[in-house]
């Protein structure tokens, strides 16, 4: 009796100071809808222009090491609600690999936290800071003029995040040319401000021997409302096709934005003007038409997790649309 209480108090002992060290946490949104875009007919939706966001599944894991020094990591993988599939019907991510959306390993304390692997751009976490309508896909700033002209999420990336200073923090991250199929470094920053009413940011990234790009905006919540403001200079984008002849792209604009919340419902607008749209080489320079995108987004939200959502977005001077609902757990 005396050896079995011992044998039960040991692993008592081993499986408290387990579940004190690490966790694991299963999460992920469920997006899904009713929608057309511009040339298509109406049907479901997922992962398209007008849902609200793609749907995912993820895993991460926090060990506390002790001292404040906390290590762990991250892995989502898209998934596509009308048949399971994780590339999207309409290939708005076609990537097929398991795990595209994140894949990364961090250490944290308080000198700030390292992170190496698939994640997210500083260029598009700085976009969030003002973006009136979040991380929606159908955001026309978003669509337009990308992470601040580059992918939002970057593979073989390396980075690294401040601690909080005053509302401040700054994230610095790069890739080297060993792992990019253009063999040239890329280098990303943003500097973000985010306390009380007001959230800002600045962003800057640059491939080697090549022209850099940025952005910067600000948002400010009164309370029932909320406005924000964004400029963007892309003198590099990354293009899903080389455009002939040598030729690159170079775009700029600005955006603004607005949103007004009462009981569960909230009401956004947001407008993005070019200012610039070109294509140009070392000899020739051709302006192309310059547009303004817009869209209007409702929604209401049955609880913290789930709401429903309606939008309308004028791009490229054509009409989409989308009802969507959509579950965080």
């Amino acid at each position: 009796m005396k050896k079995n209480l011992l044998a039960l108090a040991a692993l008592t002992l081993v499986s408290g100071a387990a579940l004190a060290q690490s966790s694991v946490t299963l999460y992920g949104v469920a997006d899904v809808g009713i929608g057309k875009e511009a040339g298509e007919k109406v049907g479901m939706i997922s992962g398209n222009a007008v849902n609200n966001a793609t749907s995912y599944i993820g895993f991460r894991g926090i060990e506390d090491l002790g001292g404040g020094l906390k290590a762990g990591f991250k892995l989502e993988q898209y998934v596509n609600m009308e048949d399971g599939a994780t590339a999207s019907a309409n290939g708005s991510f076609v990537r097929g690999e398991t795990f595209s959306r994140a894949a990364n390993l961090w250490l944290e304390g308080g000198f700030g936290q390292f992170k190496m692997g698939r994640s997210g751009t500083p260029s598009y976490n700085a976009m969030l800071t003002w973006s009136i309508v979040g991380d929606a896909i159908y955001s026309p700033s978003l669509m337009r003029y990308g992470s601040v002209g580059r992918d939002l999420r970057t593979s073989s990336q390396f980075s690294y995040k401040t601690p909080v200073f005053g509302g401040f923090s700054a994230e610095v991250a790069f890739v080297s040319k060993g792992d990019r199929n253009d063999k040239s470094n890329k280098y990303d920053l943003n500097v973000i401000y985010d306390n009380g009413p007001i959230s800002a940011g600045i962003a800057y990234n640059k491939i080697q021997n090549a022209k850099a790009n940025y952005a910067l905006g600000a948002k400010y919540n009164f309370g029932i409302f909320t406005l924000s403001a964004g400029y963007y200079d892309i003198r590099n984008p990354k293009l899903a096709t080389p455009l002939p002849g040598g030729y690159n792209l170079k775009v700029a604009g600005y955006s603004i934005g607005g949103s007004v919340g009462f009981d569960n419902i909230t009401l956004a607008v947001e407008l993005q003007r070019q200012r610039k749209n070109e294509v140009y080489n070392s000899i020739v320079t051709q302006k192309l038409k310059k547009y303004t995108d817009g869209v209007v987004e409702a929604k209401y939200a049955f609880s913290k997790r789930t709401f429903v959502y309606a939008d309308y977005l004028r791009f490229d001077g054509k009409n989409n649309y989308g009802v969507g609902i959509q579950h965080n757990f």
